[in-house]
């Protein structure tokens, strides 16, 4: 097996060139020609100390450089072979002034650059002839034994921690999943497809797509069954039930469950702001395969979903920078997770349809003063009594609506509590309005309250709600822009009176 590391063989060949290129004088450390050292056939054996390495180049243009270079690298891949390692990655030096600097060069190059660290090296010799325009160069090199065997060792040591990398949790989620734990062996095979798509060994890619297979095959098994559905809940109460889930696999025997496996739950929640929020959170199946979720209490009124799906995030957030070659199968182990998850349908209600409640809600000009309109009252009316509420309309009272709410709701009490047990009250007026090319904005707005008779308790208020209409006169902008209102608060009261 070849582990890869970095450097470009043509730069340190010319670097051999430069610094060898004047060794040219006669004997056999720099020759060329004469006659032919029996290294360059049968090179030294190793000794106790040292093992060595011949690298041959050649050129039949005549150029020596060429050669040269050739002979350079050829000495370098015999090194790296015997460590087992391709030197495929490039980098870049600088020619040095010996063959000492370029050595160390050399050395500090693949350190810096590459898993193999060529230390304790030097060239001992060199061989040069020509026949012809053949060029012949040959180079002798020195290794310190101790060192190289150590690297090779180092080597081969992270070599088969990388293949362990990935075989070991494969092995261990075949093991899984041959016992009917399929999550646990899903999450083997991703963790096995992350060392793989690191792509530092032989057929990375290969074993990246097998454990994709495999885990997609393993959450293909997994089945979420719901045990309940359709609940009802009350507003601003607990659910006297919990959301049941079973996690289970097809061929489980006697409709066991799977345990250990985390669920994430997806729900809506009403914030403190009065808006409506998702959230989420994880809930892992109990030793029966069971998911218990029990919703908060809702601020909300109306029919809702709890979704719940299988929680690889952990895993597959590892996967996210793979390669593109490699995504497509990332998207299939997604798709097939996303396939996996179930509704759960709720309806929230609301005891505020039952309880008979009147509507005291006065329309006024921008400058406070009441108007021959109840377009307001009309528009809340209208919405509540499509929801099934018992309501109904009191004469509204500026004395008592631009006063404090205590007089009111007292006053209303004593007036007509054998009728009504709630009170919607309030003002809304004119802020704005404005001609435009003949036509009529006009923007209503205002706050109105709910409270209850007996208690003197504020149940709602809307805050500083408004509304615009437009119209070809300004009466008929008026009366749409405070029907519009009253049908927007109609409905905010259905979603929240408890």
């Amino acid at each position: 097996m070849r582990m890869r590391t970095s450097l470009n063989l043509t730069v340190l060949a010319v670097i051999v060139v430069i610094l060898m290129g004047c060794a040219t004088t006669s004997g056999s450390q720099g020759g060329t020609g004469g006659n032919m050292p029996d290294w360059v056939t049968a090179p030294p054996a190793d000794t106790a100390d040292f093992m060595y390495f011949v690298g041959a180049g050649s050129d039949s243009g005549s150029d020596e450089a060429a050669a040269r270079q050739q002979a350079a690298g050829d000495l370098v891949s015999s090194i790296t072979r015997f460590l087992g390692v391709k030197v495929t990655s490039e980098t870049t030096v600088e020619a040095k002034d010996s063959l000492n600097q370029f050595t160390s060069t050399l050395s500090q190059t693949i350190q810096e650059e590459s898993e193999a660290r060529l230390g304790d090296f030097r060239i001992k010799d060199s061989y040069s002839e020509r026949r012809g325009d053949l060029v012949n160069v040959y180079i002798l090199g020195e290794y310190d034994k101790q060192a190289l065997l150590k690297e090779k060792a180092r080597l081969k040591a992270l070599f088969q921690e990388l293949q362990e990398a990935v075989s070991g949790p494969e092995f261990e989620g075949d093991r899984l999943s041959s016992a009917n734990r399929y999550y646990e062996a899903a999450v083997q095979y991703l963790i096995a497809a992350v060392a793989a798509s690191k792509g530092q060994i032989d057929n990375a890619d290969v074993k990246y797509e097998r454990n994709m297979t495999k885990a997609r095959e393993a959450i293909s098994r997994i089945e979420l069954m719901k045990q309940n559905d359709n609940l009802v809940g009350n507003l601003n109460e607990k659910f006297v039930q919990p959301f049941v889930l079973k996690v289970s696999a097809r061929g489980m025997p006697n409709d066991g469950g799977l345990s250990g496996v985390p669920v994430k739950i997806v729900y809506k929640e009403m914030r403190k702001t009065g808006r409506a929020g998702i959230v989420s959170e994880t809930i892992t199946s109990d030793e029966n395969g069971l998911v218990e979720f029990i919703h908060p209490v809702p601020g909300f009124v109306g029919r809702e979903t709890v979704r719940m799906e299988l929680d690889f995030s952990a895993s597959l957030e590892a996967l996210e920078d793979v390669a593109d070659p490699l995504y497509p199968q990332l998207e299939a182990v997604e798709n097939m997770i996303g396939d996996k998850e179930v509704s759960f349908v709720y309806n929230v209600v609301s005891g505020a349809r039952n309880i008979p409640t009147a509507v005291m809600i006065a329309d006024v000009d921008n400058g406070g003063t009441a108007l021959n309109k109840s377009e307001t009252s009309s528009g809340v009316l209208e919405v509540l009594t499509q929801q099934g509420f018992s309501v109904g309309t009191i004469p509204a009272s500026m004395s008592l609506l631009q006063g404090p709410d205590t007089d009111l709701i007292n006053q209303v009490r004593n007036q007509y509590g054998s009728r009504y047990s709630r009170v919607v009250f309030g003002t809304v007026g004119i802020s704005d309005f404005r001609e435009d090319d003949k036509r009529y904005m006009v923007k209503v707005s205002g706050n109105i309250k709910v409270a209850d008779l007996q208690t003197g308790e504020i149940l709602y208020s809307s805050g500083n709600m408004f509304k615009s209409a437009i119209g070809q006169n300004l009466q008929s902008a008026m009366s749409a822009a405070f029907k519009q209102f009253g049908k927007t608060l109609g409905e905010s009261m259905t979603r929240s009176l408890p």
